[in-house]
């Protein structure tokens, strides 16, 4: 009996196996090669980092790998997210796609290699994905496999796109879903595209949802295939219903759980401004198949990035007019290209899309899909025998002349296209054309197709990636040791919770980075609650981030925000001045000095509250004011002790000297304009302080570094945030009291608005007397997990209410003295409880549930 031997020689296998082995290996040979050339690491100081995929989703891949090494439950809840928040979700979207796995072993420092490795692998997967479904189809073989596969890989949305990996999958198992739909209906087993709709649910629900949408549109187009019975239509109608939502309801475990998250984040938003209107006219559209037809305005709002190359479009035209494929084929097929036309066009199908709600950045998100299908008719009519017959030709040539002269006629209108790309795109399609009417006399025009192909496709990608920018590697290692170092010498006592906050940040998701508790996040499924409480504490926040690191000694303390990581903006290599937000001047004097790693201060705030103390009844009570934060936090803490005394006291300027200005009767709510606009102008106001301690400024969402400066005492001092409602900004706590102080605001445009410009002093002496009595109504804990908080609390007579700074869920379950309460929402965004006192001490125990029960409960299944 011979044993079976396998051929490890590729110049032996067979032409199909060469082919596929050429389709993974093409395109991430050129994709290393082109980083390579460019000096991303481990060849350069470069990285691939850029956009989102350096300033979140690398920061989310390290939460993956420390939560799957330390504590699993983290992927459940999370105290990095913000303030605390549901993180089974984001890991949803974000995270959960298996081939992440491939990244625990990369230290932080080493993720951008990691990431570039399966940046490699993506680009390798997605040709692989196209050439083997166009097998399986039995539509092409051999090299032609490797051709559509490289086309696909390397398309617009696939190349500008490739920043964003969390999409990245479900494009590379989409045309694995449609071979396999194919494969079921032609008898075989309905097991792979069942696992392949999970699948894809697993990687990314959000795009597998635009693949749903697009699979509707493709059975559509499969029922014209042949001349098929009602009957069998229904049939085949039923087999893709069934088969769908088999696929659908084994993922369930994965996209279930978000949906109240989603419905609670960008939910908030379904419809929200959209007109009927189109956003754009087709022409807009034929600008992009031409060669490097991108800018990174494109990313933030562009069009969709639809470059297939030019056989695909010849192809496409092939298929719309011959009579090969069926009449009731090509019109159908004709009908949904439109529809997918007219979506990148009519801005509520546009919506529709996008899950209801507008796209923040990567507009047209869904144009993989038109891709696909280009591609897909393309390779279903691609023969080296096909044949053009003289009205195919010439309506084609035609066509293409008047597009080519009128973008040319209006080409000032594209700031992404050029003369040379329009030369060099109509050259190719020309020779293209020319070589497709060759083939069948000369089969050497098959071979320069072929190189056409690949030259124009692999043109394409150098000449849109080269406008994008890459984080240095130096810049990003050294910014994440200086942080690292310092966050790993914070305090690990197991049983213990602390938040932290920083006047730097290298981003939002720095606790997703680093591991710990704080107030900062930058997630598209952020709790709008969060974002709600950060404008009312006066603190940067948006739609899907919040950003607290200008805080003040009360918000600090109320929060539990026990150390400060601090850096003197002045006295610093390692930290680039771009990441800082905030030189928190009101810590300096109030905060202990712990420890020093590097160029970063650690800090200890003494006055930090516990995460779960007693408070007084009154907080029940509290409601916020709007765009007045400083009387918000003081209502809110007095509330908290049931105290009538206010924290903060108002401090009025004493006069004002203007320049190129007339100077206001009042600050706040003036208007000012530069008397001659060639010149500089500036407001000086004059303030002092009565009592100790530290001084805060707010500032209207109308200011903002792009129009206002701001200099105290003659010292510029940090750059405005970005913010949406008024926020507190910190001043130097410099002088004695009643000593004279002097607030510069210099104009950087014609006109500001001085809304909401007030001082305050803080009442420092109240402050630490307050924190200390709070603290002593705070838990002792007994248990830290992330889903799980236990620990006994002192309460003082008459105070039955149970208070803590986890924002309001109804995936908390409360215990107090062994009994189940319920849970009810304090100070509208905190999770607290009610409970009778009938004794001094209460044992506490808090948990977080599964979030699959409470979102089946609360939609009702």
């Amino acid at each position: 009996m011979h044993k079976k031997t396998i051929n490890m020689n590729p110049l032996q296998w067979r032409a199909n196996t060469q082919a596929l082995w050429l389709s993974f290996l093409g395109p991430a040979i050129f994709i290393a090669g082109y980083f390579a050339f460019r000096g991303v690491a481990p060849f350069g100081d470069n990285t691939v980092l850029t956009v989102d995929l350096g300033q979140q989703y690398i920061d989310f891949i390290a939460y993956l790998k420390g939560s799957l090494s330390h504590d699993p439950s983290r992927l459940l809840y999370s105290f990095s997210k913000g303030l605390g928040g549901n993180f089974y979700s984001d890991g949803a979207y974000y995270l959960f796609s298996p081939l992440n796995l491939l990244l625990l072993p990369f230290s932080s420092t080493g993720l951008p290699v990691g990431i570039f490795l399966l940046t490699i692998l993506r680009y390798g997967l997605a040709s692989l994905s196209m050439a083997w479904s166009l097998r399986l189809m039995r539509w092409q073989n051999g090299y032609m496999l490797t051709m559509f596969g490289i086309i696909y890989a390397l398309s617009g949305w696939m190349v500008v796109n490739q920043l964003n990996v969390i999409w990245i999958d479900v494009v590379i198992l989409l045309p694995l879903i449609v071979a396999f739909f194919e494969r079921y209906l032609a008898g075989y087993s309905y097991w792979p595209y069942i696992l392949m709709i999970a699948l894809g649910f697993i990687c990314n629900y959000y795009m597998m949802y635009m693949v749903g949408l697009f699979l509707i549109c493709y059975f559509l187009w499969r029922l014209t295939w042949e001349p098929y019975p009602f009957y069998e239509c229904l049939k085949m109608l039923g087999k893709f219903i069934f088969a769908s939502l088999m696929g659908v309801g084994l993922s369930a475990f994965m996209w279930l759980p978000t949906a109240v998250t989603l419905h609670n984040s960008k939910g908030q938003h379904f419809w929200e401004n959209v007109k009927n209107v189109f956003d754009h006219n087709p022409l807009d559209l034929l600008t992009k198949f031409f060669i490097g037809a991108f800018d990174f305005q494109q990313i933030e709002s562009g069009l969709p990035n639809i470059f297939v190359g030019s056989l695909i479009l010849i192809l496409c035209w092939y298929f719309f007019t011959t009579k090969v494929v069926r009449r009731s084929t090509r019109v159908m097929g004709l009908i949904i290209t439109v529809f997918f036309v007219v979506s990148m066009l009519y801005q509520p199908l546009n919506v529709i899309w996008h899950g209801f709600s507008f796209p923040v950045w990567y507009p047209y998100r869904f144009s993989f899909v038109f891709i696909f299908w280009l591609i897909w008719l393309a390779a279903s009519v691609w023969s080296p025998k096909i044949e053009f017959n003289k009205w195919q030709a010439g309506g084609l040539v035609i066509i293409t002349f008047m597009v080519v002269t009128l973008i040319i006629y209006q080409r000032t209108q594209f700031d992404y296209l050029n003369l040379y790309q329009i030369g060099l795109g109509s050259a190719v399609f020309g020779l293209m054309i020319f070589g497709m009417m060759q083939i069948r006399k000369h089969p050497i025009w098959l071979l320069m197709i072929g190189f056409l192909v690949v030259g124009e496709m692999m043109i394409n990608t150098i000449l849109t990636l080269n406008h994008l920018s890459y984080l240095s590697n130096r810049e990003y290692h050294r910014v994440v040791k200086t942080i690292k170092s310092s966050t790993d010498g914070l305090p690990q006592k197991q049983n213990d919770f602390y938040r932290v906050a920083k006047n730097f940040q290298r981003t939002k998701d720095d606790p997703m980075q680093f591991g710990y508790a704080g107030g900062s996040v930058f997630s598209s499924m952020l709790e709008h609650q969060q974002s709600e409480l950060m404008a009312v504490l006066g603190q940067p926040e948006g739609d899907n981030y919040i950003a607290y690191g200008g805080g003040t000694l009360i918000s600090d303390s109320m929060l539990g925000i026990r150390y400060l990581l601090r850096v003197d903006q002045n006295n610093t290599r390692s930290i680039p001045a771009t990441m800082f937000n905030d030189n928190r001047y009101d810590t300096i004097d109030n905060y202990e000095k712990v420890s020093q790693q590097a160029e970063v201060e650690t800090t200890k705030n003494k006055q930090a509250l516990p995460l779960i103390f007693a408070a007084d009844p009154a907080v029940l009570n509290f409601e916020a004011r709007h765009d007045d934060p400083v009387k918000n936090q003081s209502n809110l803490w007095r509330s908290l002790l049931g105290s009538d005394e206010d924290t903060f006291d108002n401090l009025n300027f004493s006069g004002a000297q203007a320049d190129n200005l007339t100077a206001p009767e009042t600050v706040t709510g003036a208007f000012l304009s530069k008397l001659n606009p060639k010149q500089p102008a500036s407001l000086t106001l004059n303030y002092k302080k009565q009592t100790a301690g530290p001084a805060y400024l707010t500032l209207g969402s109308a200011l903002n570094a792009d129009n206002l400066e701001i200099q105290v005492d003659g010292q510029p001092i940090y750059a405005i945030p970005a913010h949406r409602h008024t926020m507190i900004y910190t001043l130097p706590n410099s002088g004695e009291i009643c000593a004279q102080h002097q607030i510069k605001f210099i104009l950087k445009s014609n006109t500001v608005w001085l809304q909401n410009v007030s001082l305050y002093n803080l009442k420092e002496k109240n402050w630490v007397e307050q924190a200390q009595r709070l603290q002593k109504q705070g838990m002792q804990y007994q248990k830290v997990r992330a889903t799980q908080i236990r620990g006994t609390v002192n309460v003082p007579k008459g105070e039955t209410v149970l208070m803590s700074t986890i924002p309001y869920a109804k995936g908390w379950s409360v215990y107090i003295d062994g009994h189940s309460v319920n849970s009810v929402k304090v100070a509208n965004y905190f999770l607290g409880q009610l409970w009778r006192q009938v004794s001094t001490r209460w044992n506490i125990d808090i948990k977080c549930r599964f979030y699959m029960k409470e979102s089946l409960f609360q939609l009702g299944l």
